[in-house]
């Protein structure tokens, strides 16, 4: 089972709600991703299972939409390109970063917010203690991203 929370409220979002905020034909900026800039949201995985990843899809297609890209840091798993597909990502959108030398899975994930680039930064850091958080919620606030942080359980 996975959940989503940021550092301040705990909230679950359903699949329809995702479909729901993400169906915006108005011309207007998508609220789930624009609403969340400067922002953290954790999901807690059971284990790194690559069928638990298919939970993610939903949120992945819905980050796939913005105009900037979005960016996954470190992930353990190659998914399929199969289902991104499938779950309507645009895989044109993504940008695959893993940590080199001095660059960690934390100080990528800080590049990556603080640039603007990105409107999103999905990253899987392990653990992290308060300040780490706090510097990537930092990073994120400069550059109106929003840091969606994989964690185990």
């Amino acid at each position: 089972m996975m959940s989503l929370h940021s550092q301040r409220t705990a909230y679950p979002v359903t699949a329809y709600q995702q479909q729901s905020l993400g169906s915006n034909n108005s011309g207007l900026p998508n609220p789930l991703n624009h609403g969340m800039a400067g922002k953290i949201t954790q999901i807690i995985m059971p284990d790194e299972d690559e069928y638990n990843f298919q939970l993610l899809m939903p949120l992945l297609a819905q980050l796939s939409r913005d105009d900037r890209w979005f960016a996954w840091i470190a992930p353990p798993l190659k998914l399929p390109k199969g289902w991104l597909l499938e779950a309507g990502i645009d895989i044109n959108k993504i940008m695959m970063l893993q940590p080199k030398g001095d660059n960690n899975t934390l100080e990528l994930a800080r590049k990556a917010l603080t640039t603007g680039t990105c409107h999103a930064v999905i990253s899987w850091p392990g653990q992290l203690q308060h300040d780490e958080l706090s510097l990537l919620e930092q990073a994120a606030k400069q550059g109106k991203s929003h840091a969606i942080l994989i964690q185990p359980r």
